[in-house]
């Protein structure tokens, strides 16, 4: 992904219309999708961060079956959002549960080393920066959305 980043006009955008939908599968189980609008400034620094965590998790030249399968998760999401993120605007974001999950755990984890380090690289400041404010709203749906996930006849409809 090829980004500009401009770390010193940084405007933070939390994250809107955060909901879960729960509909029916063809096989008449409930689906439960986490949905959410982000601009695309926020979507690209998700995108970055996900491809950042798994480039430093990866790293290493032996890889077990679980973790090339974790790569590849977090490889298809980073896509999945660049994708997203090319076109200007809002988007709607609309995530399984599991996906939301890897999503605010990549999240976390390049907020948590970033903060945790003596340095911090040029490129990622503004993303950073925008991830910190949205970290605990991805935080809080994610946890909604597993709710949902484990008792999703329950579960509160979309607000």
């Amino acid at each position: 992904m090829c980004k500009q980043w401009a770390a010193d006009t940084v405007s933070v955008v939390a994250m809107l219309r955060s909901r879960i939908d729960i509909s029916q599968g063809v096989d008449g189980e409930p689906v439960v999708l986490a949905c959410f609008d982000l601009g695309e400034e926020e979507i690209a620094a998700c995108a970055y961060a996900i491809a950042a965590t798994a480039a430093e998790r990866f790293r290493t030249a032996s890889m077990s079956a679980d973790d090339a399968l974790e790569l590849r998760e977090l490889t298809a999401l980073a896509d999945e959002l660049a994708d997203l993120a090319r076109a200007p605007g809002m988007r709607t974001v609309v995530l399984r549960p599991a996906r939301l999950s890897t999503c605010r755990d990549a999240v976390a984890r390049f907020v948590e080393t970033r903060d945790d380090a003596e340095w911090i690289r040029e490129e990622d400041r503004e993303p950073l920066a925008r991830l910190r404010g949205l970290l605990f709203s991805l935080e809080e749906l994610c946890a909604e959305a597993l709710r949902a996930a484990l008792s999703p006849r329950t579960a509160t409809r979309p607000r």
